[in-house]
């Protein structure tokens, strides 16, 4: 499988109370990030300072994150949700300065980076949960239409999609992140996928369950809200991924009662919460600082409270990717 090189070469530390994060840019030429000198009290932020995060379509997974971050931080930080696409279009309205943080996978910044240099600058400010590929088929199959005489005479082809190797040749809907990452699988297996690209899951599944595609390709943390709504009657079923993987990507094994999948292996990538290069001693960069500060003051709060399940994944010591820059860390 040959997806981009990601190197994961060094591990985010904690900041303020906890250390701030720093990485090396590679073995041929190391370097080493340190703390700014910060006072040991929360960042003061600024009256009338509210932080504007990208986060996802309502109901999906970096939306919900960001419901349990104003719940515990708004105090701290006034917040505001920009809804968008998700992590591929958080990217664009990251670089567009429509919106001060966002949620974006680690894959879909790495293939997007050199793409503007607006985006190339963003820093990561927090290690997150990891995204989902979910891809959901039909029960009943798809019927493929026929392409040659003898397709034509015997009828149209149904086929049943046990895994992703199935849908080769056919058409798949993709939204949001799926869309790059969709791309990346097709590349890299040569799976001759037809893409039709979507605004929404509830879009990608109506073109679903008429048979116009064969499967749905949408990314969220665990539970994806719009799958966990599926119901058995819907005639609709996850597909496992088979394929094989490598860093930045890993197998993720989860359950949906819903449409009884049990063990399910699914593609992941991690995310990250990343945010424009402001100053740090600016308003904008102490607000950042105050409001990743408190994220980590209340993880344990976040992760044991009833707050979404993708909290038990975040941790501050995750390895971050080669070459982006960590708020808060300078170079040595």
């Amino acid at each position: 499988m040959s997806f981009p090189h990601v190197r994961l070469i060094a591990a985010l530390a904690v900041s303020a109370n906890l250390g701030a994060p720093s990485f090396a840019a590679g073995p041929a030429a190391p370097v080493s990030a340190r703390p700014v000198a910060t006072a040991a009290a929360t960042p003061t932020v600024p009256a009338g300072m509210q932080l504007r995060i990208a986060t996802g379509k309502a109901g999906k997974g970096f939306s919900r994150v960001f419901a349990d971050i104003r719940g515990v931080c708004g105090s701290v930080v006034p917040l505001v949700e920009v809804e968008t696409e998700g992590g591929l279009q958080n990217l664009t309205v990251l670089a567009a300065n429509k919106a001060d943080l966002g949620f974006v996978q680690v894959d879909t910044f790495n293939a997007m980076r050199d793409s503007d240099t607006s985006i190339g600058a963003l820093q990561a400010l927090m290690p997150m949960n990891t995204n989902l590929l979910h891809v959901v088929a039909r029960s009943s199959g798809f019927d493929r239409p026929p392409s040659s005489l003898i397709d034509r005479l015997s009828g149209s082809k149904t086929v049943v999609v046990g895994g992703i190797g199935d849908l080769k040749n056919l058409p798949v809907a993709v939204v949001g992140s799926a869309r790059a990452l969709g791309r990346e699988l097709d590349r890299a297996h040569a799976l001759g996928l037809q893409f039709v690209d979507v605004s929404t899951d509830e879009e990608g599944l109506g073109l679903l369950k008429r048979g116009t595609v064969a499967a749905l390709f949408s990314t969220s943390g665990w539970p994806s809200g719009p799958v966990q709504a599926l119901k058995r009657s819907d005639g609709l079923y996850l597909v496992r991924f088979e394929l094989k993987v490598q860093q930045p990507y890993q197998i993720v094994t989860r359950n949906y009662e819903n449409l009884d999948a049990f063990k399910l292996p699914l593609l992941g990538v991690q995310n990250l919460l990343m945010t424009r290069p402001f100053t740090h001693d600016g308003a904008y960069g102490r607000a950042v600082a105050a409001l990743r500060d408190c994220m980590k003051k209340n993880l344990v709060t976040l992760r044991e409270g009833p707050y979404e399940p993708s909290w038990q994944e975040v941790k501050t010591d995750v390895p971050a990717i080669a070459g982006v820059a960590v708020f808060g860390a300078v170079a040595r």
